[in-house]
């Protein structure tokens, strides 16, 4: 008689899981080592392609920080950073874009490698994501202004539906949005990964970075809280637990669930296997939910 054991109970857990979220709306940002570790990125893009013919319904997301940083100290140029936000001139941008659509093309090109089918979105013209410069508060109540930075208006998805549910494309979409001009904008990646999962009402949106989650005690990765409410985010915020670099990846997740998203997790994008263990009911990394 074939023993039931824990191979059999984990893959009728992971059969349970999707099919439970077969049809459901994901997005995952990519970013950190699964943007710039070749290993890492193969293994990624390979659980993405794998879950996509599952019958996952996955949009990706990507920035270039790392990169846009290397052409500009190519060019000659110094970053310039507001509030934590890169100054965005013209030069700036030109690269910005350069990069970010190299990138995506790369992204694609990758998923295309590896039997998936997917759509890179570069095109001025038919971009989906529209915004407005932003603007951020001085000391003396005077925006303070970042060059050709954005923030997102408004989110048009019915090419993204069309190679979601028609197509059965993976939707590949870089950091950008366009303004009233039709000039192009640099805006945060997970500001946009919050605001596609918010418009796709995503089940999910996924942030894998370079840390394992939010730790109690950030030198101990044994410390890792699994499952947060937002309440309990900002308590740990307030108390000093949550600080530094966390901050924003937590603010993200917050972002992420106020746009529509049902939860938001932080995965720790070192992890070449995360993204397919979140889905096979091993998941890792620390859940935020509303």
């Amino acid at each position: 008689m074939t023993d039931p054991g824990t191979p059999f109970a984990v893959l009728r857990s992971a059969a349970a899981r999707l099919r439970a979220l077969h049809g459901r709306a994901v997005v995952v940002k990519l970013g950190g080592s699964a943007m710039e570790v070749p290993a890492v990125t193969r293994g990624t893009l390979e659980a993405v392609v794998t879950l996509h013919h599952l019958g996952m319904r996955l949009a990706l997301v990507h920035g270039g920080g790392k990169p846009i940083d290397r052409a500009m100290a190519a060019a000659g140029i110094e970053p310039v950073k507001v509030q934590g936000r890169r100054y965005t001139d013209d030069t700036t941008l030109e690269i910005v874009v350069r990069v970010l659509s190299e990138l995506n093309a790369g992204v694609v090109a990758q998923l295309e490698a590896l039997g998936g089918s997917a759509t890179g979105y570069t095109d001025r013209d038919s971009f989906p994501i529209s915004g407005d410069r932003l603007r951020l508060p001085g000391l003396d109540l005077q925006p303070i202004d970042l060059g050709r930075v954005g923030q997102i208006a408004r989110i048009v998805l019915d090419d993204f539906e069309a190679d979601l549910e028609r197509d059965r494309r993976i939707p590949v979409v870089p950091s950008l949005a366009v303004d009233d001009d039709g000039g192009w904008l640099n805006v945060n990646a997970d500001s946009v990964a919050s605001g596609v999962a918010g418009a796709l009402g995503a089940e999910s949106v996924l942030f894998l970075t370079d840390t394992p989650g939010v730790l109690k005690d950030r030198h101990d990765p044994k410390s890792l809280l699994p499952k947060l409410t937002v309440a309990e985010c900002r308590e740990l915020i307030a108390t000093g637990v949550i600080d530094g670099g966390m901050i924003p990846k937590v603010e993200a997740c917050f972002e992420a669930l106020t746009a529509g998203a049902n939860r938001a997790v932080i995965l720790d994008g070192r992890d070449p296997h995360a993204l397919l263990a979140e889905f096979l009911g091993e998941p890792g990394g620390t859940e935020v939910v509303p």
